[in-house]
């Protein structure tokens, strides 16, 4: 879908470059007073149709990778992500899961009978242990697992949801933002907390652009600096004194 949208944003910027240029060399070869003047006001009609069909064309596509998003949110919506369980030679990792999770959660239900799949992603080899991928029988069990993740403060696991590579890239980019503190997930919607209190849900980064920095420090370098021939103008209500001296008239 993403190759989809990018080729549809491609063809869009190649029509619009190619018009745009034939229109100039179309004003250029045809006199105004010419009888076929007026085949630059069809070709501005007929530009104008394309852009909009091209428009309608970008949000129908945009309609179905929201759609598809959702689709394989849902489908994720009984897996969890652990971090931090160390890899050991010809372990089994859906009794090491549950076994620490149980421990540290205090969860007697929790048994590789509730686990219908489990097995650590990427490739063995690296510095730290992969995560693994546990996916239980019964979203609620789910559920209670994710609700008590607290728990495992302090003890070097983690939990985290298995959020689509999309919605996964506009969680760090929120977490850049706004802190690690104020952004948080919750069956697959991303929620933030703005400076002034107020929570948000987003799914995309768009929405994630929309929220209002108001209440944040502005950074030196985005404040524009003044021209350097620029003149300095004083406000309404402010009174402009005058340089000169007053001149004593002798009597």
């Amino acid at each position: 879908m993403e190759s989809l949208k990018r080729s549809l944003f491609d063809i869009n910027e190649h029509f619009n470059a190619r018009m745009a240029e034939f229109q100039r060399e179309l004003k250029g070869a045809i006199p105004a007073t010419s009888p076929s003047s007026n085949i630059n006001s069809q070709f501005v009609a007929f530009r104008s149709f394309v852009m909009t069909a091209l428009e309608n064309l970008q949000l129908q596509v945009e309609l179905l990778a929201r759609q598809q998003d959702e689709l394989e949110m849902r489908s994720r919506r009984k897996i969890l992500l652990v971090h931090g369980i160390a890899e050991g030679d010809n372990e089994d990792p859906c009794i090491s899961a549950c076994r620490i999770l149980s421990q540290h959660l205090a969860l007697t239900q929790l048994s590789p009978a509730s686990v219908s799949r489990c097995h650590r992603l990427g490739r063995a080899g690296g510095d730290k242990p992969r995560a693994m991928l546990i996916k239980f029988r019964d979203w609620s069990l789910r559920d209670t697992v994710w609700s008590a993740k607290t728990r495992l403060k302090g003890t070097g696991v983690t939990l985290s949801e298995f959020l689509i590579k999309s919605r996964h890239k506009t969680f760090l980019a929120a977490r850049q933002r706004f802190g690690v503190t104020k952004c948080w997930t919750r069956d697959g919607i991303i929620m933030v907390l703005d400076s002034g209190g107020k929570r948000h849900r987003i799914t995309t980064l768009a929405e994630l652009n929309a929220i209002s920095n108001s209440g944040q420090d502005v950074p030196s370098a985005a404040i524009p600096a003044a021209a350097p021939n620029a003149t300095a103008v004083a406000p309404k209500d402010s009174k402009l004194t005058n340089p000169r001296v007053k001149r004593v008239v002798r009597k």
